[in-house]
């Protein structure tokens, strides 16, 4: 028997500047929403979208709507697409979809929650552009849990530098609205680190005003990690990262 496809009454599109495309579809007072700031989850399937290698051979193009149904602590209790689901677009678009992290939201909590779509759009051309700034290929083990730290045999390493930090001070920018306005502190941003060592899903903990944030994350998605290992395989992993912003004018520590 087929699986029902719903009629959308409420249309969310997100666009972003890179070359991944993801829209949200919602038909509910109360959507899940993913954890990560806004434009990530595109910077997400640029970082691990595996394109079918028969279809892009042939330069094929597909639309998949894939329908989660979300609980209020963020658990995705159903997902299915709008086309085969032994279709190799379907596949991967699942895989993907199931890498976001939702967010747990009480206010759903014993309100009537409806499915939501969400399109997952397979362009050859604009795969390979961002296919080939990728530093590292995606895997696509079976899986998505997200482990912490102390649940591994082997805890993530950065690549070609002993710690973050020293990654950081090699590559920051100090936004220019901070120092105009004198701004110090700090960010928090947790983040998941994929099984190819890329970061994804992040969210700002602590956040601070003048460009801060965005510069965390910035410094943040452009490291590579070694993966975290457990039992033998790369598994993804919930990370953590304070970064203090001080001023030349202030004495913040």
């Amino acid at each position: 028997m087929s699986k029902p496809f719903f009629i959308i009454l409420f249309l969310a599109i997100v666009q972003f500047a890179t070359a991944q495309q993801v829209e949200f579809f919602m038909e509910s007072s109360f959507p899940a929403k993913p954890l990560s700031v806004e434009n990530e989850v595109a910077h997400l399937f640029e970082s691990q979208m595996v394109y079918p290698k028969e279809e892009l051979e042939l330069k094929k193009e597909q639309e998949v709507f894939v329908v989660v149904h979300i609980s209020w602590d963020g658990k995705v209790d159903t997902i299915f697409t709008n086309i085969d689901e032994n279709n190799a677009f379907a596949q991967e678009a699942v895989r993907l979809v199931r890498l976001i992290v939702w967010k747990k939201d009480r206010i759903r909590e014993g309100k009537k929650i409806e499915n939501q779509q969400i399109k997952v759009t397979f362009d050859p051309k604009k795969y390979s552009r961002f296919a080939k700034k990728r530093k590292v290929e995606p895997v696509q083990t079976a899986g998505s849990q997200v482990y912490i730290a102390r649940n591994l045999d082997t805890s993530p390493k950065v690549k070609s530098y002993n710690l973050v930090n020293d990654y950081v001070r090699e590559n920051i920018k100090y936004p220019a609205l901070a120092l105009q306005r004198v701004i110090s502190g700090s960010v928090t941003v947790s983040f998941v680190i994929e099984k190819n060592g890329m970061p994804s899903n992040f969210t700002v903990i602590k956040p601070l005003a003048g460009g801060c944030n965005e510069e965390t994350i910035r410094l943040l998605k452009n490291i590579a990690w070694e993966p975290g290992i457990k039992d033998g395989e790369p598994v993804r992993v919930q990370s953590e990262y304070t970064l203090n912003f001080v001023h030349p004018g202030n004495s913040y520590r």
